[in-house]
């Protein structure tokens, strides 16, 4: 048979056509088939808690019982313009609205219901043609085949909500704020807390330092307290601290170094409890590790190698809370910068878990934003964005004002949770920038950053004829910018300042900005709303140190400014007067200047209505006898004050604790509110009605220094706990090698026994001494078991305490009574031999006796019955003294 293999050549290729096309329909999505799908939804509504209380809140939610079939949670189409319709008590509606749904298919809102009575609640979805685009975010998402099906229109059944006159209470009770010493972490629920819990990000860093204050504003902590006295929790050397000993010699400039302004010594972070620090070492500022410190206890929880490079130096602290659909929460990281030239600027930096310290990401390109000596700019933390604790940098570069976001840079500017990892390019966190003017009526200007606060970014020109001067040329040239926008508020304007004088800012805060003229010591306010000035010159107290140096903040209304010349002036914001000045006076010999100067460089601190400053200086010796100072902002008064050299870097303030690193021993100094134990006993144990019995115990501080070296040796069974006015001698005795105080005062403690009912009646209040003690001697008032307790109520420098006894009382024995008179008498008697009569004992004598004549016999009776009565008489006497 002849075969045309031609044409089967053909119909072979055609059947394998014919397969393949046929594999590829099972294969491509039937779009036209699914084009005019119509897929039904179901829409639900809730309104809860129901019933709820008059202007409380109700949460509202609209449910899709599954998302978008384009959106399975990597993008696409979202269920969009959902209302829902509220029908009001009185029958009036209101429509909320519209929303678009998440990712998984709801949508959230709230509101405060004003009326007493019914509502009504119902939730409506037009329907929509699926695009695969997420309108949010522009990302396409899954099952794009579903492209032009047509999502249906859902209508949600109706749904009540009661709301009635009584307040509705939680079932949980959050517990409130604490009356005793609480540490990290704070329970989730105790919401109340949160308050408490404060964080010193490091932020911003003062001159010579890579981080160490709060952020770009200055260093006022808004948060939390801070310690009302002078007591110490515990202290860590960081370097060989004060004199060195022989044969180096020891006077005011020979102690180990401490006050360089080219060495790195200590450059605070503080997040959820956890003091941060880099470990330096040598005249080059070595690396050796970084520290993770809790400040509570002084505990080393790790310690690594300065970053993943082994060559970085912490620069700041982050909390970011976010989140996305499957998780929501906060997370902590640590920012790092590596080791770079005395004036030179990082050109990359890391991200490190701030629990572990592992690294987490690496940010590149940074470009031209380095700050002064080699520090970073500095940054503010936006709790305002959908992504609280969000950092914000603000910087000039190329002639325009830029402002960096750190959740842009993560995210990309989509929400979510933010978990850093890989590489990242600074300039992709930029989320504005913005020109500057050149020119102010046809001159030309350059303005540059003078202040940053949350509201507005102060840019100021003030041309000098004099390096390193602040002297003017006469005037300046300011303008003030939208820190949020970068929306241009007011300016430029040209304002005339005195000449040739130096004059600088100081403090820019709270829609105000303050400059200072150093030469003439005078102060001039300005609003940041429109630059116009509100007062000055003001005249400030000084002398002539005070005309050297100066700084100052802004909080509480006020400005604070103080100098070298140890001088503190508090000028009211609004008006322009000075409310109170405070100086520690002449310093007699203490120090070369006749006063304690204090130094500038961003080193003091602002917390819980108090202004902490250091007294000291750096560049040039002697190291003179200093304090840190606590000053109440409302008064000027002294609130307390310490044996501390610090001007070397700002006191770190978190959790209501002082951080502070001493000049004086090279040692990180932890102040705040610390524990005490206290313990009672009574005794005898047992006792009787009307007894006294003594009731005694101790009264401790328990704070972690109490079992460091050098102090526990001194007091090994325990440091007593003291008085709050002798707070500061003491803790110099404790901790700083100084004098024991006189008679230093104890605590109170208060004494109570608790009733048959439960219920507690005080027996007295005693105090402890200086060793710690107490006694109080008590006389119980009935017979039975006791519970006696001793209470310490606390103080502003320890946390209370209590502690009880158990002591029994029985009843008194009876009085023992002896017999009368008669029955002793009669007793005798019947105790006594029976004897013959007198005339038995006469006759048995007669009887034995010769005859003799009458008158003989007669009176021999007598003698013999007188004998007898002598012998009866005595033998009585004698048998009665034998019973007594």
């Amino acid at each position: 048979m002849n075969i045309d293999k031609s044409k089967t050549k053909i119909s072979t290729i055609a059947l394998i056509l014919t397969l393949t096309i046929a594999a590829m329909l099972v294969a491509l999505p039937i779009t036209t088939a699914q084009d005019s799908l119509e897929i039904p939804t179901f829409l639900y509504v809730t309104a809860e808690p129901n019933p709820v209380g008059v202007n409380q809140i109700v949460y509202l939610h609209a449910v899709f019982s599954k998302p978008t079939p384009t959106n399975q949670g990597t993008g696409g189409d979202l269920h969009e313009n959902v209302t829902i319709e509220m029908t009001k008590p009185d029958g009036s509606k209101q429509v909320l609205g519209t929303y678009n749904a998440g990712m998984t298919g709801g949508v959230a809102t709230y509101f405060y219901p004003q009326d007493i009575g019914t509502y009504t609640f119902q939730a409506t979805y037009p329907g929509q043609i699926l695009t695969g685009k997420n309108p949010d975010t522009g990302a396409r998402g899954q099952n794009l085949g579903m492209v032009g099906s047509h999502l249906m229109r859902a209508v949600s059944e109706e749904v009540t909500l009661e709301v009635q006159e009584d307040q509705v209470e939680s079932i949980y009770n959050s517990p409130p704020l604490p009356d005793e010493y609480w540490t990290r972490p704070i329970y989730s629920t105790n919401w109340a807390w949160g308050e408490l819990g404060a964080n010193w990000f490091g932020l911003s860093a003062p001159a010579f330092m890579t981080t160490g204050g709060y952020d770009a504003t200055g260093n006022l902590q808004p948060y939390g307290e801070a310690p009302n006295t002078a007591h110490i929790m515990w202290s860590k050397p960081t370097h060989f601290g004060g004199q060195p000993g022989s044969p180096i010699q020891s006077d005011k400039s020979t102690q180990y170094s401490s006050t360089s302004v080219v060495v790195n010594y200590f450059e605070p972070i503080i997040i959820s409890g956890i003091l941060y620090y880099t470990q330096f070492a040598g005249l080059n500022s070595d690396l050796v590790s970084w520290e993770a410190v809790d400040i509570r206890t002084g505990e080393t929880l790790w310690s690594r190698s300065p970053g993943d490079t082994g060559t970085e130096k912490l620069l700041m602290g982050q909390i970011i809370r976010s989140h996305n659909i499957q998780e929501f929460g906060s997370m902590a990281y640590l920012w790092s910068a590596p080791l770079a030239g005395f004036m030179s600027a990082p050109s990359w930096l890391g991200l490190y878990d701030a629990y572990t310290g592992e690294f987490q990401a690496e940010i590149t390109n940074i470009g031209a934003i380095g700050g002064f000596l080699g520090g970073t700019i500095p940054f503010m933390m936006d709790c305002e964005a959908e992504q609280q604790g969000t950092l914000l940098g603000h910087y000039t570069s190329g002639g325009n004002l830029i402002m960096w976001n750190s959740s842009k840079l993560f995210l990309g500017g989509f929400g979510g949770m933010i978990h850093p990892s890989g590489t990242y390019d600074f300039t992709n966190g930029i989320e504005w920038s913005v020109p500057l003017p050149t020119e102010l009526n046809g001159i030309p200007i350059s303005l540059s950053i003078a202040a940053r606060t949350p509201e507005v970014i102060l840019l100021r020109q003030t041309p000098s004829p004099i390096m390193w001067q602040e002297a003017t040329m006469g005037y300046q040239i300011t303008a003030g910018y939208d820190a949020k926008t970068g929306e241009l508020l007011w300016g430029p304007i040209n304002q005339t300042i005195p000449a040739l004088q130096d004059i600088s800012l100081v403090a820019a805060r709270d829609g105000y900005y303050v400059l200072h003229n150093k030469d003439t010591g005078e102060a001039y306010g300005y609003s940041l709303i429109n630059g116009q000035q509100l007062w000055g010159p003001v005249k400030l107290e000084g002398n002539a140190w005070s005309h050297l140096t100066h700084a100052g903040e802004i909080a509480y209304g006020k400005v604070y400014i103080w100098d070298l010349g140890g001088y503190v002036s508090a000028i009211d914001l609004e008006t322009g007067d000075v409310v109170w000045n405070f100086t520690r006076g002449s310093a007699g010999y203490d120090t070369p200047y006749g006063i304690y100067p204090l130094f500038h460089y961003n080193m003091h601190s602002l917390a819980d209505g108090k202004l902490f400053l250091s007294e000291g200086h750096l560049y040039t010796p002697p190291l003179h006898p200093a304090r840190r100072l606590a000053i109440n902002c409302t008064d000027g008064s002294l609130v307390w004050s310490i044996l501390s050299f610090s001007s070397r870097s700002p006191a770190a303030i978190a959790d209501g604790y002082v951080v502070e690193w001493n000049s004086f021993d090279n040692q990180i100094y932890s102040f705040g509110k610390g524990p005490t134990k206290i313990t009672v006993t009574a005794s005898p144990k047992v006792s009787t009605t009307n007894s006294r019995v003594l009731i005694e115990g101790t009264v401790m501080d328990i704070s972690a220094g109490a079992e460091q070296d050098g102090v526990i040796q001194r007091f090994p069974n325990g440091l007593p706990a003291v008085a709050d006015e002798d707070m500061r001698e003491w803790m110099e005795y404790v901790y700083m090698q100084q004098v024991m105080p006189e008679d230093a005062k104890g605590v109170p403690v208060k004494l109570a026994y608790q009733l048959p009912d439960g219920s507690w009646k005080d027996i007295d209040e005693t105090t402890s001494d200086d060793y710690g003690n107490f006694g109080y001697m008590w006389t119980p008032p009935d017979e039975g078991t006791y519970v006696i307790k001793a209470f310490f109520l606390g103080s502003e420098s320890y946390y209370r305490s209590s502690a009880t006894t158990y002591l029994g009382v029985d009843p008194a024995p009876e009085a023992y009574q002896g017999p009368s008179a008669e029955e002793i008498a009669e007793t005798t008697v019947n105790r006594l031999p029976a004897y013959p009569t007198a005339s038995e004992v006469a006759q048995e004598t007669v009887n034995q006796m010769p005859e003799t004549p009458a008158y003989l016999t007669i009176d021999l009776v007598i003698l013999i019955i007188a004998a007898i009565g002598v012998i009866i008489g005595l033998i009585a006497y004698m048998t009665l003294k034998k019973q007594k």
